[in-house]
C-alpha cells in the first residue's frame, strides 16, 4: 500500500470487510427491535403488538407485566434504553478491537441515556410542530452522534469536528440517513424504511469512526 493510501480517509461506503458488516447487522438489529418496543409502549400498545408472531423474540412479550408498575413512559424509554447500550457497546468494542473500559461504560451510558431522551422528545414534538420535530430530531441526533463518534476515537465528550471537513459530511450524512428512515417508518408505518435507514446509518458509521482529523489534514495537504 502506497503512503498516499494510507493516508487518506476511507470512504464512507467502503465495505470493512464480513466481520465488521454482520456487526453492523447485529448492532442494527438491536436497534430495530427496541425502537419497535419502545414505539408500541410510548402509543398506548404492549411489546405482544409487534413481537407476539415473532418466535424469537416473542418472550419479550412478558415485560408487558411491568408497565402499570413502572409507567408506560418510563418503561418505553427503559426498554429503547438497554438495545440502544447493547448496541453502542458492540460497536464500540468493534470499533476499537477490545473491551471497554470503566470510563468508556460511563460515556457510553451518557450518550444512550441522551439517545434514548432524543426519541422521546421527537415522538413528542410531531403532534405539536412536525417541522420543529424534525429540526430538533436531525440536530440532536447529530449531536449524540458526534459525541459517540467522539468515545470510540478516545477525544473529549463536547469535540466538534471542522465543518468544512469530510468528518463533519460523514456524520451528517448517516445522520440524515437514520432521520429520514424514522420519520418514513413512523408515519407510513414502513419498518423496511427503519431497517433500511438504520444499516447505512451503522454501515457509514463504522467508517466514519476509522476518519481522522489527522488523516484529513494529511489527506488536504497532498
Amino acid at each position: 500500500m502506497t503512503d498516499q493510501a494510507r493516508s487518506s480517509p476511507v470512504g464512507f461506503f467502503h465495505f470493512p470487510g464480513l466481520a465488521h458488516f454482520l456487526v453492523v447487522l447485529i448492532v442494527t438489529s438491536l436497534e430495530i427491535v427496541g425502537l419497535m418496543g419502545w414505539l408500541a409502549v410510548a402509543t398506548g400498545k404492549g411489546l405482544d403488538s409487534v413481537f407476539g408472531n415473532l418466535a424469537i423474540l416473542s418472550s419479550l412479550n412478558q415485560l408487558d407485566q411491568f408497565i402499570p408498575t413502572i409507567g408506560r413512559a418510563r418503561f418505553a424509554s427503559i426498554f429503547l434504553g438497554f438495545f440502544l447500550l447493547m448496541e453502542h457497546i458492540i460497536a464500540q468494542m468493534d470499533q476499537t478491537g477490545r473491551g471497554i473500559s470503566g470510563r468508556e461504560f460511563t460515556e457510553i451510558l451518557s450518550f444512550t441515556s441522551l439517545e434514548a431522551v432524543i426519541w422521546t422528545v421527537w415522538l413528542l414534538l410531531i403532534p405539536v410542530n412536525g417541522v420543529l420535530a424534525i429540526v430538533f430530531f436531525l440536530g440532536s441526533l447529530f449531536v449524540e452522534h458526534q459525541i459517540t463518534d467522539n468515545v470510540k476515537k478516545g477525544l473529549p465528550f463536547l469535540h466538534f469536528a471542522r465543518l468544512d471537513g469530510k468528518l463533519f459530511r460523514g456524520l451528517v450524512l448517516f445522520t440524515i440517513f437514520e432521520v429520514v428512515g424514522a420519520v418514513v417508518w413512523v408515519a407510513q408505518g414502513r419498518l423496511i424504511a427503519l431497517a433500511l435507514g438504520s444499516t447505512l446509518e451503522h454501515y457509514v458509521a463504522r467508517n466514519v469512526g476509522q476518519i481522522t482529523e489527522k488523516d484529513e489534514l494529511r489527506s488536504s495537504t497532498q
